[in-house]
């Protein structure tokens, strides 16, 4: 497939799970991706993923907290080939702890990557793209960002705050007749590592998602990273060209009652 050839796409927590998933499908399907991740060695090895299966793209070194590493990561896909049409913002963080005893710092380190790396990627990659002609940008929110979870009270904020943000920079950018949509995904029981090592961490006697979707899933069966990055490259691509500021759960209908 080439539907997104000649287009670059900046994907941000690139490095293991959805943001890989998201990379390798954006790059299967023409686009040039520049994978970016805090954790330089992970971003390298999806950028070898995407060249061992066809695709191209570049590993960037990106700790999406602060603001002038955006500014050197975007220079540094401002010098590339093929303009910039998509951004995901997939970069994320939590941990599993009561209000009432969770550290201030914990809080914060939250909030500093899921809130502000998001806002911080918008601020500067949407005049890029505007400028380039137009494309999109996709925040992947969460299950948390439409639901209360107990032991998850910055996660939720934090996702909630994602899915907020995303209608309203989606309504500034209408309102600037930019071209460029934004929308956010809001995954829910997702097999990654990530969600592995939770499970294992908070000794969980069953440690395979699958069963345990069984119970917790109305449909049964756990999500794949591949399944949201399907969803992401539909809401990247121009099929998706009337879709902006809305906010798709991929969660096998747990948020449906």
């Amino acid at each position: 497939m080439s539907e997104f050839a000649g287009r670059a796409a900046f994907v941000t927590g690139a490095g293991s799970g959805i943001g890989r998933a998201i990379s390798l499908a954006l790059a299967a399907r023409g686009a040039f991706v520049w994978a970016t991740d805090f954790d330089e060695a992970s971003a390298n090895g999806t950028a070898e993923l995407i060249e061992q299966t066809g695709g191209h793209g570049t590993a960037v070194r990106l700790d999406v907290r602060h603001e002038a590493e955006w500014q050197t990561a975007l220079a540094l896909a401002d010098s590339g080939d093929d303009a910039l049409a998509v951004l995901v913002n997939c970069a994320g963080t939590f941990a599993i702890t009561d209000t009432f005893s969770m550290p201030l710092d914990d809080f914060r380190r939250i909030m500093a990557v899921n809130v502000e790396g998001t806002f911080l990627g918008m601020k500067h990659a949407i005049p890029r793209i505007a400028k380039s002609g137009g494309g999109a940008v996709i925040n992947i929110s969460s299950l948390a960002g439409l639901k209360g979870m107990a032991g998850w009270t910055a996660y939720c904020g934090s996702k909630g705050a994602t899915r907020m943000m995303t209608k309203a920079v989606a309504l500034e950018c209408a309102g600037l007749r930019n071209n460029v949509r934004v929308n956010s995904v809001h995954p829910g029981f997702v097999d990654t590592p990530a969600l592995r090592k939770s499970i294992h961490d908070r000794g969980s006697q069953v440690v395979d998602p699958d069963e345990i979707a069984k119970t917790s899933v109305p449909i049964g069966v756990a999500c794949s990273p591949a399944e949201v990055a399907d969803t992401v490259c539909f809401l990247a691509s121009d099929a998706a060209r009337h879709i902006t500021g809305a906010e798709i759960p991929i969660d096998g209908g747990m948020t449906a009652g």
